[in-house]
């Protein structure tokens, strides 16, 4: 059964200053943007702040919903005990009217409680939750909802109308010129039918082998006559190299600078092939033809919310599982057969050229 929410009929009044805390990955924070388009909707005159990480703070960058972001790193390797009360101490002179903890986490309620807000939203799980002036109860049965819905429903307790299930990512003009300008410098001109490959991910259950990656990149080179860009994060150089270095074509690797420039790069692409990622989410952000491999995530929850994306996996009777904890090898990642990528690839490019 779907879990029953404390429901409130009316925005909260007053309301001029509005924090919401999303200091998580990439996908988290795009997969929040309707959410706060519902809450720019709602409450037309705020300002709508966004606390999220120095990485992951400039995918907000010409969101029209979002006022400014706030941006902390919560690693004390990287900020010490004192600068960390000092941005708690600054953060409590901000005066929200209301904070929304959309990241379901003891930290999110704690600095929830800290700002002093007179109205405080989360979800009513994990500690201080007791701290919130209005709370979502209920929890999500693997396999049912997306987190897009998660975070619509949970604004919806404060607001008014239904949102939008379309995530937000704005490119400039500068930054999609300034990746066509990268393209032509590798002698990849518009009439190339580029596919872009991102092989990373968080965590090592959510990578499909190299091997696996190498042999589809060569398919994809042969049979559509393509050029490869193979794309990776900046601790991935070792990875994208050994399925270079397996494959039997040619491919193009690059390390963007930035997510914008990621972004951009994506945005160029005629097909994007991914892990369950961040790039993911970007990719289909943007609507670029995506396919998607999944291990043992919720692919439920986590698919890319686009029209132009599709999801490879292969079913396991352990499914849903803790994936931290597999004890076959994450053999639903590791063993998923270059054929049904391949099907997946060959359904979305003959989709395109109907």
């Amino acid at each position: 059964m779907r879990p029953r929410a404390l429901k409130s009929n009316d925005p909260l009044p007053n309301i001029n200053k509005i924090l919401v805390i999303r200091v998580d990955g990439i996908g988290d924070l795009l997969n929040s943007t309707p959410a706060i388009s519902l809450l720019r909707e709602s409450y037309p005159s705020a300002e709508i702040t966004v606390l999220a990480r120095p990485l992951n703070a400039p995918v907000l960058i010409g969101n029209p919903d979002v006022d400014r972001t706030l941006v902390f790193e919560r690693d004390r390797k990287h900020r010490g005990f004192k600068a960390q009360l000092q941005f708690y101490r600054e953060l409590r002179r901000e005066r929200f009217q209301l904070v929304v903890a959309m990241q379901t986490a003891m930290w999110s309620h704690f600095v929830a409680f800290l700002s002093g807000a007179p109205y405080r939203l989360g979800r009513y799980q994990k500690r201080f939750r007791s701290t919130l002036t209005h709370a979502w109860h209920g929890k999500y049965p693997k396999g049912e909802t997306h987190e897009v819905d998660r975070n619509l429903e949970l604004v919806r307790l404060i607001c008014e109308g239904e949102g939008n299930r379309k995530l937000i990512f704005h490119l400039s003009p500068d930054e999609i010129t300034n990746a066509k300008e990268k393209l032509t410098s590798w002698n990849i001109g518009d009439d190339a039918f580029l596919i872009g490959i991102h092989p990373g991910g968080s965590s090592f259950d959510k990578r499909w082998p190299e091997k696996q990656y190498a042999e589809l990149a060569d398919r994809l080179a042969h049979h559509h006559n393509a050029t490869i860009l193979l794309l990776r994060g900046p601790e991935e150089a070792e990875l994208v190299h050994n399925i270079q270095d397996a494959m039997e074509s040619r491919a193009i690797t690059y390390a963007p600078e930035t997510i914008r420039e990621l972004g951009a790069l994506l945005s160029c692409c005629n097909l994007v092939v991914c892990n369950d990622s961040g790039p993911m989410h970007l990719a289909a952000a943007l609507d670029v033809p995506t396919v998607a491999i999944f291990g043992p995530t919720d692919h439920v929850a986590w698919h890319p919310l686009s029209e132009n994306a599709s999801t490879v996996r292969r079913d396991m009777p352990c499914w849903p599982c803790s994936a931290h904890k597999c004890k076959i090898g994450w053999e639903c990642t590791k063993k998923l057969p270059v054929e049904m990528v391949w099907d997946a690839t060959t359904r979305t490019v003959e989709a395109r050229q109907k």
